[in-house]
C-alpha cells in the first residue's frame, strides 16, 4: 500500500489527500476472552467466563467472538474490515509498561507512538496533524500533538476573534486584525534576528511561526464544528463517563477539513479488578458501538476509504475471576486492525490456548510452531504497521529501530493462524 502522493498544493495550505490513521486505546487492560479471542470454560479449571455457563463461542466469517456485549452486531457487520491479532504478549502486568509497549512497540520509554511517526512523515505541514484525546501520545519531538479536551477552548484558539462559538461577531474589525498581524510578524522577525538566540528558543519560535502561517487554514475546520447542541454527548457507561463519541466526531471532522491525519482516541475503565462482568460488558459494548459510529460517520463524510484503524489495550485480563468477582492483569492480549473491505480482512493471526497462554507461530506461515516459532510481541505489530503504512525506510525511523525483529507477514491475505 502506498500513501503517496499526499499533498496537492493550493493557495494557502497543502491539501492532504493521503490516508488517515486512527488509534483507539482501550486503557486498563481489556478482556479479550469475552471479545475477539473467546474462551469457554474447561472441565477441571477455574471458571474463565460466566457467559460460558449457558452460551457457546460464536463465529462470523473466519472470526470467532464471544456472545457478550454487542459483539454479534460488530463482528457480523465488520468481519470483512477486520484483522484480529491474538496472543500478543505485552511481557508485563504493569499498566505504564503495557501502555508504552503496546503503543510504541518497545517496553521502555523513549519511542514515539505510531501516530506521531505517521503524522511527522505524512502530515508535518498540517496545522492539527496529530490529535490526541488521552493515553499514550509520546512524540519524541518529531511533531507537536494537539490535545482536544475542550471543544469550546479549541474553537477559541481556531477563531480567537469570535466572542463565543455561537456568536459570529468579532472583537475586532478585519482592518484592526490586519494591523495586529503585521506587528506580530515584525516582532517575530526581530526575535529571530537576535544574536544570542539559543537553539531551543529558535525551535520554539519556528513552531510559533509555522502555527501563525497555517492559522488561516484552521478556519476550514472551525467552520464545520457543530454547535454544542449538535455535538455527540458524553455517555455514562456503568461508573465511567465517556466522551468517546465526541472524540470520534471531532476526529472525522478534522480529517474531513484536511487539517489532521491522525487521531489517538481513548476510552478508560477497563481495569475491572472487581465486578468484572458488570463493568466490562457495557464498556466493550460502548467501544464497539463507538467504532461503528466511527465508520458510519466517516462514510457519511466521504473519507471511510482512506482510514486505517488500530484498536488495542495495555494487556489482557486473567482467565479466571478473583474473590471480588473481578479479573486481574494478564500479559497476553489482542489487537485489531481495520480498513474498509481490505484484501487482508476477515482473518485471525496469532493463537492462544484454552487458558489464554500465548502460543508460538511460524514467522513465514503464521501457523502454530511450538519448536521454532515466535511469540507475537507489540514490536512485531508495529514493525508490520510501519511497513504497511509506508513508513519503513524513512530517515525519521533510524533513531527508533526494532533490531532483530522477525518479519511477520500480517497483511498477507493468503496467510492466517486458523
Amino acid at each position: 500500500m502506498s500513501c503517496f502522493p499526499q499533498y496537492s498544493f493550493g493557495a494557502d495550505l497543502p491539501e492532504y489527500t493521503g490516508r488517515f490513521l486512527v488509534i483507539l486505546q482501550a486503557e486498563g487492560g481489556w478482556d479479550v476472552s469475552s471479545f475477539c479471542d473467546p474462551k469457554a470454560n474447561m472441565t477441571g479449571e477455574e471458571e474463565i467466563n460466566t457467559w460460558s455457563r449457558s452460551e457457546e463461542i460464536q463465529q462470523s466469517g473466519n472470526l470467532l467472538y464471544a456472545p457478550y456485549g454487542n459483539n454479534a452486531q460488530f463482528f457480523n457487520k465488520y468481519r470483512n474490515y477486520l484483522m484480529v491479532i491474538n496472543g500478543v504478549d505485552a511481557q508485563t502486568n504493569s499498566h505504564s509498561v503495557g501502555v508504552t509497549h503496546n503503543w510504541s512497540g518497545r517496553n521502555s520509554a523513549g519511542y514515539p507512538s505510531l501516530s506521531a511517526l505517521f503524522s511527522a512523515i505524512y502530515g508535518a505541514e498540517l496545522p492539527l496533524s496529530y490529535l490526541n484525546f488521552g493515553g499514550y501520545g509520546v512524540t519524541a519531538n518529531l511533531i507537536r500533538s494537539t490535545r482536544m479536551d475542550s471543544i469550546d477552548s479549541l474553537i477559541g484558539i481556531l477563531e480567537p476573534n469570535l466572542r463565543n462559538s455561537d456568536d459570529s461577531r468579532g472583537y475586532r474589525t478585519e482592518a484592526d486584525l490586519s494591523v495586529i498581524k503585521r506587528f506580530q510578524q515584525q516582532r517575530l522577525e526581530r526575535a529571530f534576528n537576535r544574536s544570542n538566540l539559543l537553539p531551543r528558543e529558535r525551535n520554539s519560535l519556528s513552531w510559533y511561526q509555522q502555527a501563525t502561517e497555517r492559522s488561516s487554514g484552521l478556519q476550514a475546520f472551525a467552520s464545520i464544528i457543530p454547535p454544542e447542541g449538535q455535538r455527540q454527548p458524553n455517555v455514562n457507561v456503568g461508573d465511567w463517563e465517556s466522551d468517546l463519541l465526541k472524540q470520534v466526531q471531532m476526529s472525522v471532522l478534522a480529517f474531513k477539513s484536511g487539517m489532521a491525519c491522525t487521531a489517538d482516541l481513548h476510552l478508560g475503565g477497563f481495569d475491572t479488578h472487581s465486578r468484572h462482568d458488570i463493568e466490562h460488558e457495557p464498556l466493550l459494548a460502548h467501544l464497539t458501538d463507538s467504532v461503528d459510529y466511527l465508520w458510519d460517520y466517516a462514510e457519511e463524510q466521504g473519507i471511510a476509504e482512506r482510514m486505517t484503524v488500530m484498536i488495542a489495550s495495555d494487556f489482557g485480563r486473567t482467565p479466571y475471576y478473583n474473590s471480588s468477582s473481578g479479573k486481574d492483569h494478564w500479559p497476553v492480549g489482542s489487537a485489531i486492525v481495520m480498513e474498509k473491505n481490505p484484501v487482508w480482512g476477515n482473518r485471525t493471526v496469532g493463537l492462544t490456548d484454552g487458558q489464554q497462554n500465548a502460543l508460538k507461530i511460524n514467522p513465514d506461515s503464521l501457523q502454530r510452531d511450538d519448536s521454532s516459532g515466535t511469540h507475537i510481541y507489540p514490536k512485531h505489530i508495529h514493525a508490520a504497521m510501519r511497513d504497511y503504512l509506508g513508513l519503513t525506510g524513512h530517515e525519521l525511523l533510524t533513531a527508533f529501530p526494532f533490531t532483530g525483529v522477525e518479519s511477520l507477514d500480517l497483511f498477507n491475505p493468503a496467510k492466517s493462524s486458523t
